[in-house]
């Protein structure tokens, strides 16, 4: 049996982009920057889910989503089948 772990990421609408930041000051800025940072250290996108939304009109009617969760998952270290 494959055993999975999983990260939740929480990514905002700041500045005109979509961006994650990091504790450490650093972040990532772009919705396809934050796929590929994920996706090259074997993280696979289950899900993104809004979380968070301001009055307005925009992508969604009179609501823009200004924050989204992301969840992605890989093989864990320790499953039988061994990371990717």
């Amino acid at each position: 049996m494959t055993i999975w772990e999983h990260r939740t990421v929480t990514v905002s609408y700041e500045g005109g982009d979509w961006r994650v930041n990091f504790g450490d000051g650093d972040a990532l800025t772009g919705l396809q920057a934050v796929l590929d940072y994920y996706g090259s250290r074997g993280w696979e996108l289950v899900t993104v889910q809004p979380q968070a939304w301001t009055a307005g009109s925009g992508q969604f009617g009179p609501w823009d989503v200004n924050r989204l969760l992301a969840v992605f998952k890989r093989v864990a270290a320790n499953s039988p089948s061994g990371p990717r």
